[in-house]
């Protein structure tokens, strides 16, 4: 997964280059700010597989607010080239707009800091979705500096407001893994997936979701899901043990998905992370089965702990 990441990192960096580059050759002026383009998401937790969509913003150094039209004289039409040519390249347009072409996604550090600041305060269910994308962010173009500012904001916030991370606890886990009271897997009744298991949201995310709470809570800045889990179990937060199990189910999780997206390409149809449990072999669906067990028995230790901790 991280060998899939770096290759999308090249690529999406190559991108940034190429339409950096057009952007001076038509005579746009580049303004003298300090400017840093940002991945968040999958892309800023270096998780990424076949076909991840587009989550990425910008932020700009602090400058006075009359030098604001100069700059968006540059990135306004510089993001709504950069986010058309990923999408040209293959990387689709994020649904929910998380891109450098919306204005919520761009802006100095103040700016940065009053949205943080908002979504704190403020944890309505829109917000919470948009900080869980967000504070997986990295750098990957321009001045880091400012990504690294960006993290002391977003922990700042977070120390002054720590009951944030209870609404994020209680908006992130409403939902339970796909297994049925007979242990059968809970598959979608809708089409086009009628009959298929969402890997990504039915079990994956909840693992991201509830190791992203512990981290911001200790102020952790490791990027991977793996690496979270290793610093946790630095800090005592979890037993060597269970921070072992979780990392197999996730393994088995990113495993079949990342197998059944292999496939779909090599049919020629799209990846996604649908798939029939019912057509693994009973090992398999043994192994999902174990790997869900494990996401549940993380989602109630997460509730107990924020519940606990912020009430």
């Amino acid at each position: 997964m991280e060998i899939i990441s770096y290759i999308h990192h090249s690529i999406i960096k190559k991108v940034y280059q190429i339409c950096f580059q057009e952007m001076l050759d038509a005579g746009y002026q580049q303004p003298t700010i300090k400017h840093c383009f940002l991945l968040m998401g999958s892309g800023g937790r270096r998780e990424m597989l076949l076909n991840p969509d587009q989550d990425n913003g910008f932020i700009f150094e602090d400058v006075p607010d009359e030098r604001l039209p100069e700059i968006e004289e540059f990135f306004v039409p510089f993001s709504e080239k950069l986010v058309d040519a990923l999408a040209e390249v293959g990387y689709p347009l994020c649904e929910g707009k998380v891109m450098c072409n919306n204005p919520l996604w761009r802006g100095r550090l103040i700016d940065w800091h009053k949205r943080i600041h908002d979504w704190v305060q403020n944890p309505e269910p829109q917000k919470v979705r948009y900080s869980s994308l967000f504070f997986d962010f990295v750098p990957l173009a321009g001045d880091s500096t400012l990504a690294q500012s960006l993290h002391d904001i977003v922990f700042s916030e977070i120390r002054r407001f720590e009951g944030f991370l209870y609404h994020m606890m209680s908006l992130d886990l409403r939902y339970k893994v796909p297994v049925g009271l007979l242990g059968r897997s809970i598959v979608r009744k809708e089409e086009p997936h009628h009959g298929r298991l969402w890997l990504k949201e039915g079990g994956r995310i909840y693992i991201v979701d509830c190791i992203r709470m512990f981290v911001l809570e200790k102020g952790l800045q490791q990027t991977t899901t793996q690496d979270r889990l290793d610093a946790l179990v630095d800090r005592k937060v979890f037993e060597t043990d269970t921070a072992e199990h979780i990392k197999a189910a996730l393994e088995a999780l990113n495993f079949l998905r990342l197998r059944n997206e292999i496939q779909l390409v090599e049919q020629g149809k799209k990846a996604t992370h649908y798939l029939d449990p019912y057509q693994l072999t009973k090992n398999e669906q043994e192994l999902l089965k174990e790997a869900f067990h494990v996401v549940s028995k993380l989602q109630d230790a997460t509730k107990r702990h924020f519940s606990k901790s912020y009430i």
